[in-house]
């Protein structure tokens, strides 16, 4: 008398796809909220036709609102202190880029110089738009 004895294959759990949903997540998170600041300063970016939505690629966002106060990655910077602290950035984080959102009601004049103060830092500055309605 042969007695065959069925084992059961115990359950496995594959954590792969876990974490491979976990590490999109937080790359998403990451990348979502270098806008974040933008957002809570009030600042409404200009509409341009052939401007992009937004940049992934950002090291570094300025910020000018529309009473001509500049920001720096959410903290406000005199204007004057804002090219040392960009050099600073350049120093630490080379081949870095910079977002300058501009609101749309500011004057031309600060974002301008906040585009220059990147430049004159080493960096390479991008004004970002929104897309026209």
């Amino acid at each position: 008398m042969s007695v065959a004895v069925l084992r059961r294959r115990r359950a496995e759990i594959n954590v792969v796809p876990l974490v491979d949903v976990m590490v999109v997540l937080v790359f998403f998170l990451l990348l979502s909220s270098r806008m974040e600041d933008a957002r809570m300063l009030g600042v409404v970016p200009p509409a341009a036709a052939s401007g992009a939505a937004g940049t992934a690629a950002a090291s570094a966002v300025v910020a000018v609102d529309r009473d001509g106060r500049v920001y720096l990655e959410g903290r406000e910077v005199a204007p004057a202190a804002l090219v040392a602290a960009l050099a600073d950035l350049a120093r630490a984080r080379p081949g870095a880029e910079v977002v300058v959102v501009a609101d749309e009601r500011s004057q031309t004049g600060a974002a301008v110089r906040a585009l220059d103060a990147a430049g004159r830092a080493g960096l390479r500055a991008r004004l970002l738009t929104r897309p026209e309605r």
